[in-house]
């Protein structure tokens, strides 16, 4: 029930969210629209993009650390350690 309950919230945020831009983009000239996006929506996208950097980093941090202790004999590390950098960027990239 709650998967229902959560996929119909978002399919209203999506449709406010259509709702709100094109009303916002009829008056793009308003000096209340410019400061609803300054101060408003700027405001919220560096608070969501800093918590994104915020928690991506630790968690590939600590992944590769655990890597590295579980392999255990240093001759292996080099190999698998190449590949898990390029696997935990990539990821990383597609995930943001």
């Amino acid at each position: 029930m709650k998967t229902k309950n959560l996929s119909l919230k978002i399919v209203i945020a999506l449709i406010l969210g259509i709702a709100i831009g094109s009303i916002f983009n009829i008056f793009t000239d308003s000096a209340f629209v410019e400061n609803v996006d300054k101060y408003l929506f700027n405001v919220i996208g560096q608070i969501f993009l800093n918590l994104i950097f915020m928690l991506v980093v630790p968690v590939v941090f600590v992944s590769i650390v655990l890597g590295v202790v579980g392999v255990g004999d240093p001759k292996l590390l080099g190999g698998i350690g190449l590949k898990t950098i390029a696997f935990f960027l990539t990821t990383t990239a597609i995930a943001i």
